[in-house]
């Protein structure tokens, strides 16, 4: 709906789901780990005394019996303190230090104790003299995302597969919402991350097998998830790639039962992300502009072509001065495609002016390969 939510934030947003400025803010309470009574003693403090400016500050105006450390584990994980002065992974190395400050000046109030500047107005902006935080390195982008999904419930900020959707773009067939609208037995290259992984036997092997174990798991990929089922004989080829997280491209048939329009993925083969341009590109089309690259660009790049012979087609499309486009079929040239012919030839052009071009089959007819999957990967352009 084209609708921005933004990501939790201690000093902006409520206990509830709130609308402001045209954008949903999420609610504190349904960070999972905070719950409504801490949400909502952060809101009141925030109301009654002004933003929050550090995790130390956090702390000490906050009641740990009502805000504990699983509950600002939740809201660091959350990304709900990032506006304070630091890094996640600063903030969960501190937790404890702040904690215990938390605490004194708790037990500073109960006693009735008043510190030199306790008559300062809190809501300045002035950042109070805290200990320098850690100087730790921030958590990888998986693993915050991770983190982030276990408190919100689904990745808010980004998501796992934004770095591989050029490729899932380039060699999958469908997302997982447009395989499930398919007919019963339609085959499809899907890729994305594997979750909810449940492994079991069956008690009647194959005859002449010995394979008795499979795996169920849901497929996610950005449009949505399809539950999906890796039977014995090829679990036994492919069950070593099969793990929580792993993203993968699976190629199988879309399974139907009669009067039903749920969906799942019978998985024939598990494929790597790594591998799928080796196995499955046709071509690879370059785009060049007259003005930027000129006539030494054009033989810059025959060069470099031409240092990687093998059996990949090239496609050539020359944006001329004049706005028209040439767009040339190079016949005679035939390369194999890596990541330094595709390094060497961004450095020469430019980035975005290399896309590879998937190897394609009938969406119809049911085709084998060797080993008996199916070998089926269309190209989305």
């Amino acid at each position: 709906m084209n609708i921005t939510v933004v990501p939790p934030d201690v000093n902006r947003c409520q206990a509830d789901f709130t609308v402001a400025e045209g954008q949903i803010r999420f609610g504190l309470a349904a960070i999972k780990g905070c719950g409504g009574a801490a949400a909502e003693a952060i809101r009141a403090e925030r109301q009654a005394h002004g933003p929050f400016r550090s995790l130390f500050d956090f702390c000490e105006r906050i009641d740990p019996s009502v805000a504990n450390r699983a509950a600002i584990e939740a809201l660091i994980k959350a990304g709900a303190l990032d506006l304070l002065g630091g890094r996640r992974a600063q903030f969960m190395a501190t937790i404890d230090r702040a904690l215990q400050s938390g605490a004194a000046a708790l037990a500073d109030r109960r006693s009735g104790q008043r510190g030199l500047f306790d008559d300062a107005d809190v809501s300045d902006n002035v950042a109070a003299p805290e200990t320098n935080l850690p100087d730790v390195p921030e958590w990888g982008q998986r693993e915050m995302l991770a983190l982030e999904k276990e408190v919100l419930g689904f990745y808010l900020t980004s998501h796992p597969l934004a770095e591989h959707a050029e490729t899932l773009r380039t060699y999958c067939s469908h997302t997982t919402t447009e395989a499930a609208a398919l007919a019963h037995r339609s085959e499809v290259l899907l890729g994305g991350m594997l979750a909810s992984l449940k492994f079991s036997h069956t008690k009647n092997p194959r005859q002449g097998s010995t394979n008795t174990k499979y795996v169920m798991f849901d497929l996610e990929d950005t449009a949505g998830i399809m539950r999906s089922i890796v039977w014995p004989e090829d679990f036994a080829n492919f069950g070593h790639l099969i793990e929580a997280d792993a993203i993968v491209a699976l190629r199988g048939v879309v399974d139907k039962r009669p009067g039903s329009e749920e969906a799942n993925l019978i998985v024939n083969e598990v494929i790597p992300l790594a591998d799928l341009p080796g196995r499955l590109t046709r071509g690879v089309a370059i785009r060049l502009d007259a003005q930027q690259h000129g006539e030494r660009g054009l033989e810059g790049l025959y060069e470099i072509l031409r240092g990687y012979p093998g059996k990949c087609e090239v496609q050539l499309t020359i944006a001329l001065e004049d706005g028209s486009r040439v767009v040339c079929a190079c016949d005679k040239l035939r390369v194999s495609i890596n990541a330094e012919l595709r390094s060497r030839v961004d450095d020469l052009l430019g980035a975005g002016h290399v896309r590879l071009i998937a190897a394609t089959t009938s969406r119809s007819a049911p085709a084998t390969n060797g080993n008996g999957n199916y070998a089926r990967a269309a190209a989305r352009r």
